[in-house]
């Protein structure tokens, strides 16, 4: 999420509207008004919101079901909730407020499941050294996050920090698909460093999820559309008002970025699954790729950026989950993991991380060496190329000899 403040005169030259008529917009847009009419708010559904830092005291979560962890995924970074205007503590605020906001303060943000049940899962602050999860880091704070969501009972998991698709946080990820959990991800931005193919979205059976603008149009880097192959669906996510800015949180920014996609579509999938609450999470996401675009279709992806098309409430709340497949339609994605057999496994068995063994264990495992067999293959290593630096010299010598002999020949010419 790209901070940048929104200047008044600019707005009024070029009539641009403002980031709270955006979100005015998309609000609007996505029917949400209607659907808290129907009754659809999100009662009864745990959401889990993966984050940095929040300002649990504001006035957009007062008369909200907020609860933020006691115990922090990073053992080493324990300041979680905190009143200071952080960037992190602003745009984990600001993530949370998309999904139960009142719409009061700066911002005034408001969520598309206010009576949803969240809880906040805190990496901890900005700076400092990288996370160290209890496990001794052998997975990220992502998947300790995912992991203990899961176990919280939590329906949608979501989170609007980057990070890489790595094969240690694939058991997490296949424990929570197969417990009903959804997992929601946001793509990576323009201009930030980092893979576009192994995002936390490359991850199978985990939603991409990247931003748009007013006219459906994607970010944009060098003028060109920034894609995603990976992407699953797009959501609002271009110049939305900030729950206050970094250093001030009496004061909204105008906001871009694919961070905004996850917690609206989080929102949206809490009151599907307060609609049908029998659904599985593999089911609501089967719903909401075949929801897109505003109309109920087969899903059909694409890899230019939109993936199965833009995330649309109103459809969305018109087909009943339990009527699709209980499987994820979100594999073959570039991350390769977790498996199906991995995800079955879960299912069966619960979580169970891989185990880690030493790169020379791993070594003699892919080439059939024993313990044993270790020194010799050393020492061969070390023979052979003891031998092709006597080579190289001997050649050096000869062409050194050549060169002088017919030196000495021309001369005598």
């Amino acid at each position: 999420m790209a901070m940048g403040a929104v200047s008044p005169m600019a707005t009024a030259a070029t009539a641009e509207p403002t980031p709270e008529e955006n979100l005015d917009y998309w609000w609007n847009a996505y029917g949400v008004d209607a659907a808290h009419q129907e009754g659809f708010t999100g009662s009864g559904v745990k959401v889990a919101v993966l984050e940095k830092q929040i300002n649990p005291e504001l006035p957009v979560f007062q008369g909200r079901s907020l609860r933020v962890l006691d115990q922090p995924l990073c053992v080493n970074k324990t300041t979680v909730a905190t009143t200071e205007p952080t960037s992190a503590a602003v745009h984990g605020t600001t993530m949370t407020a998309y999904v139960i906001g009142n719409g009061t303060g700066a911002g005034g943000v408001r969520g598309i499941a206010p009576d949803a049940d969240v809880t906040f899962y805190g990496y901890g602050e900005d700076d400092g050294p990288s996370c160290n999860t209890a496990d001794g880091a052998q997975i990220t704070e992502f998947a300790a996050g995912v992991k203990q969501a899961t176990d919280d009972g939590a329906k949608i998991i979501l989170t609007s920090i980057g990070g890489t698709a790595r094969v240690d946080d694939a058991p997490a990820v296949a424990y929570a698909i197969s417990h009903g959990a959804v997992v929601i991800a946001a793509s990576i931005n323009p201009g930030v460093l980092g893979a576009i193919y192994d995002d936390l979205g490359s991850f199978n059976g985990v939603v991409s999820a990247a931003g748009i603008n007013r006219d459906g149009s994607l970010q944009t880097e060098d003028g060109e559309p920034f894609v995603i192959p990976q992407t699953t669906v797009v959501a609002a996510g271009v110049d939305m008002p900030a729950v206050g800015s970094t250093g001030d949180w009496s004061t909204s920014v105008g906001a871009t970025g694919s961070s905004f996609a996850p917690p609206i579509i989080a929102g949206m999938l809490a009151l599907a699954a307060q609609r049908s609450p029998q659904a599985t999470g593999n089911q609501l996401v089967q719903a909401l790729v075949a929801t897109t675009n505003g109309a109920q279709h087969t899903p059909t992806r694409t890899e230019d950026g939109y993936g199965y098309g833009a995330a649309w409430l109103p459809s969305l709340l018109t087909v009943d989950p339990t009527t699709l497949p209980d499987e994820t339609p979100l594999m073959g994605k570039p991350a390769g993991f977790p498996t199906e057999e991995q995800i079955a496994q879960a299912k069966a068995n619960g979580y169970s991380p891989d185990e880690r063994s030493s790169s020379i264990d791993k070594y003699r495992e892919q080439n059939g060496a024993s313990q044993s067999d270790a020194a010799p293959i050393t020492l061969r290593v070390a023979i052979g190329l003891g031998l092709l630096v006597i080579a190289a010299i001997i050649i050096t010598v000869i062409v050194v000899l050549t060169q002088r002999r017919k030196a000495s020949k021309e001369r005598a010419e």
